[in-house]
């Protein structure tokens, strides 16, 4: 595959939002920009929401801004960065071209001097506004929101336009308490139907900017069935991405004549096709010209929040997460990337996934199809391969029989699942689950990763880091108190790149010695502040299925903790029999008469018919002290 830059190829938008300068090609928006423009006549305050895709940003910056001479039209566009504040005074500053600003300025003052300076109405942007819950603290949230309502109070020639998706409208409430007419005008941004679909199709091709043919005007009905499968509502996003698709397809033909037709639509297949094709195009030539891919795809998770949704990260945060990588390697990755369109660089040093589509299929994305390593039985065996009542250990792993396709099962759901970040192990007790992860888990995925067991035991909950943990609620500033806990024994703490996988087993002690609901609330955040730390953390939850019913209260904080499951069943009375004749085989124990294996099945079996593991090896612990 050819090294090819994206940069200045294809004249569509591709994840990039519509600008001031886009207006003669931006269309199928008019209802809702004339709708925005009234508002703006009617409140010095916007919100302007939707889901993911549907061009909320582009009708601002674009749409809206058309609609007003230059003299009446001053944009102060504001993305969170490190902090919404921060970021505020920052861009504020920056259009202070006369430098007007006086130490200790509050923010009415800085947009009043503004416009003074410029006597134009000042319009504040704040867009992905969502992004001040997904990564901000309550104390920046409450600051924004002090400044706001202070800012609204003054009554300056000045508009407020938050932008956000709408799944995170709920956690606008406080928000709303401080600033009662929040939600008084307020924008919903739907996805376009087929009509504004098929005139942005059509309108663009006859651009004279353009150099499009459509071999007839019903190839636009073609391409939203492809965008949509069929649907009603079109993701701006997903079209625009599409028709950039077919742009550079038809440009390999002949970039002097660009025809959509029939047969370039089919080839290029569906919206989830394209966008994940786009994606792994560029992760092969990055593996081609750069390095592993394994690498880059776990580097790309850095600009992904736990939501999965993209983040902005600075060059000094990027080094601090990629441990050893030089700033020389950081650059070439950056650089590649940015070429290609899958980051975008901001203000202040900053970087961030061109979209949220991308951060979609980047969240869903891991290494896939890693081998489970061997485990290799060693020349001196133990004098007895009898465990009693005590679980199989990892030095025991190779006597640990009869569970293979179990272990393999938990190996590819920890390790090579798409998307699993948690699983939870459960099932009652006698099935052997510790010993299914402490001999057949463990001791594999320690040969790939850095890994920590913890069993919750009441040495562990009594011990002063925990109770610590328990005490108090999370501090999104510092280093999770959870990977301290977990890590504690670690010769050299893990760096936040490379990939964790932390194993907390018997995870029902904490419901057992625990009874304070408060604490256990602090618990489940510290877990959840644990996994949305950006430090490549996997997590595995044993528990016995008794407390089912308890974790689900977990699912608040950790939305997919239910989703990711493995139950642990008794075995069955083959699956008995081979673990069994191995077992025996190992002690050098000779079974004359299968028929005893059977009476040895049915001595440990539970009064329902179900075999208990850990009566089985207290059984043949027993035999084999009485024949030695």
């Amino acid at each position: 595959m050819e090294s090819t830059s994206y940069t200045n190829l294809s004249p569509f938008k591709f994840l990039d939002a519509y600008q001031k300068e886009d207006g003669d090609i931006f269309f199928g928006r008019e209802a809702e920009v004339q709708e925005l423009y009234k508002m703006s006549y009617q409140t010095n305050l916007i919100l302007v929401y939707g889901v993911s895709g549907t061009g909320k940003t582009s009708i601002v910056r674009c749409g809206l801004a058309n609609c007003f001479d230059q003299s009446d039209w001053f944009d102060v566009y504001i993305r969170r960065q490190e902090n919404i504040n921060k970021a505020t005074i920052r861009e504020l500053k920056h259009h202070d071209a006369n430098q007007s600003f006086e130490p200790g300025d509050a923010l009415p003052q800085m947009v009043h001097s503004l416009y003074k300076d410029h006597l134009r109405p000042i319009y504040l942007i704040f867009d992905q506004f969502e992004e001040l819950f997904i990564l901000g603290s309550e104390e920046e949230q409450a600051e924004f929101i002090a400044s706001i309502k202070d800012l609204l109070a003054h009554d300056l020639p000045c508009k407020v336009i938050i932008v956000m998706r709408e799944e995170y409208l709920a956690r606008l409430s406080g928000f709303e308490k401080a600033v009662p007419s929040l939600f008084e005008k307020r924008l919903r941004i739907e996805p376009m139907n087929r009509a504004n679909a098929r005139e942005v199709i059509i309108s663009t091709a006859r651009n004279p900017r353009f150099n499009i043919e459509l071999c007839y005007e019903e190839i636009a009905d073609d391409i939203i069935d492809n965008v949509t499968a069929g649907g009603g509502r079109v993701q701006l996003t997903y079209l625009q991405v599409f028709l950039d698709k077919m742009y550079r397809l038809a440009a390999e033909e002949d970039p002097d004549n660009i025809v959509f037709d029939v047969d370039l639509v089919q080839q290029v297949g569906s919206i989830e096709d394209v966008l994940a094709d786009f994606l792994e195009e560029q992760l092969v030539v990055f593996s081609e010209e750069v390095d592993r891919r394994d690498l880059a795809l776990r580097w790309l998770k850095l600009f992904v929040s736990e939501k999965g949704t993209k983040i902005p990260v600075s060059i000094e945060e990027l080094q601090q997460m990629s441990g050893d990588m030089s700033l020389p390697r950081l650059s070439i990755y950056l650089d590649f990337f940015v070429n290609r369109r899958i980051l975008r660089p901001l203000d202040n040093e900053q970087f961030e996934l061109s979209h949220d589509s991308l951060a979609e299929e980047i969240f869903g994305l891991r290494p896939q199809g890693v081998p489970m390593p061997r485990i290799v039985i060693p020349d001196d065996r133990p004098p007895s391969p009898f465990m009693g009542f005590e679980p199989y250990n990892s030095e025991m792993a190779p006597f640990f029989f009869g569970r293979e396709e179990e272990v393999k099962d938990l190996f590819d759901k920890v390790v090579n699942e798409l998307g699993a970040r948690t699983t939870l192990v459960f099932g009652p007790l006698g099935v052997g689950k510790t010993s299914l992860v402490c001999a057949g888990l463990l001791p594999r995925i320690k040969q790939l990763y850095e890994v920590a067991y913890v069993r919750c035991s009441r040495e562990l909950i009594d011990s002063v880091l925990t109770k610590k943990m328990l005490a108090q609620e999370p501090s999104g500033d510092e280093k999770p108190l959870f990977l301290d806990l977990a890590f504690q024994w670690s010769d050299e703490p893990p760096t936040p790149l490379e990939r964790k996988i932390i194993i907390l087993d018997q995870f029902e002690e904490f419901f057992i010695w625990v009874q304070d609901h408060e604490q256990l609330l602090h618990l489940y955040l510290h877990i959840a502040a644990l996994l949305e730390s950006r430090r490549n953390i996997d997590l595995v939850i044993v528990l016995r299925d008794e407390f089912f019913s308890q974790i689900q209260d977990l699912e608040a904080f950790i939305p997919n903790i239910l989703e990711e499951q493995v139950r642990i069943r008794h075995v069955d009375n083959p699956t008995a029999h081979s673990i069994i004749e191995e077992l025996l085989r190992q002690a050098d124990m000779e079974v004359e008469n299968p028929a005893i294996i059977d009476r040895i099945i049915q001595n440990v079996s539970e009064e329902d018919g179900k075999i208990n593991l850990t009566y089985l090896q207290l059984y043949l612990e027993r035999l084999y002290e009485e024949l030695n």
